[in-house]
């Protein structure tokens, strides 16, 4: 087949080849998730131990513990899958019909395995079992911080894939990350998976499973104001300025299909 750079197509980040397997893609964003849902859980173990009189230097360790994790993932095993590690990503972009369905379910898939493990993994190297956190229904306030969080995350994830230099968009996300959990109450989990995760983790990053699933209602939200965000700001056209800047240069030319 001839290549082409269909106008349909969105890169994510540091995404290479889209016609990769879909096993091999979702098995990076699986490790991604775990690596950053590991990240999440033991640096909260870590700051509760080293840092517990101390809640804004834990706050500040905490944010960038995830963020620069995020950040280092994207870069590193981002070409192989886009680097989304969170499903409202990976949903965002079927809802833009840039992604198939089948490709969609894998990659949310993954990521919710990956964000367990995480989570497990991390409890076991510090020591610490599982413990239950005691049900309780989250405030309107704390809802409204997820769903501000994750609006605010899906804005620059989804402005950063039609920009100019969408080579950036790592560290957008992850400068935002770092704001979002220190100026929001319910410290900006923002991401599905390692929500999800928290359900089954142990140190102050744990959520009860009503608090978990509740969350994720609010981030689905967040995630749909975001894109509805994008398109007041872009216009209707799913082709980002950084594609049209790729598909013209002599530098690289690549097949770009949806996923």
């Amino acid at each position: 087949m001839a290549e082409t750079a269909p106008s349909t197509d969105i890169r994510c980040f540091f995404e290479r080849d889209p016609a990769l397997s879909l096993f091999r893609r979702a098995f990076v964003e699986s490790v991604g998730t775990g690596l950053l849902a590991i990240a999440m859980v033991g640096s909260g173990l870590a700051v509760s131990t080293f840092a517990k009189a101390q809640p804004l230097a834990a706050s500040l360790t905490i944010a960038i513990a995830i963020a620069g994790s995020l950040v280092g993932l994207i870069v590193a095993l981002g070409k192989v899958s886009g680097g989304h590690y969170n499903p409202l990503i990976s949903f965002a972009q079927w809802l833009g019909g840039e992604r198939k369905g089948d490709c969609t379910i894998g990659y949310v898939i993954a990521q919710i395995i990956g964000g367990f493990v995480g989570a497990l993994v991390a409890g076991q190297m510090f020591g610490s079992p599982f413990r239950t956190v005691s049900p309780e229904f989250p405030s309107f306030g704390m809802l409204l911080s997820e769903l501000v969080a994750s609006a605010g995350l899906m804005t620059i994830v989804l402005g950063c894939a039609r920009s100019s230099r969408w080579d950036t968009g790592p560290f957008a996300v992850g400068s935002w990350l770092v704001a979002a959990i220190l100026a929001t109450p319910s410290t900006s989990y923002a991401n599905p998976a390692v929500t999800l995760a928290a359900a089954f983790a142990s140190g102050p990053v744990a959520l009860a499973p009503i608090t978990a699933i509740a969350f994720v209602a609010a981030q689905v939200m967040g995630m749909a104001v975001a894109i509805g965000i994008n398109r007041m700001a872009f216009g209707s056209t799913s082709e980002p300025a950084g594609n049209a800047a790729l598909a013209g240069s002599s530098q690289e030319k690549l097949t770009w299909r949806p996923g």
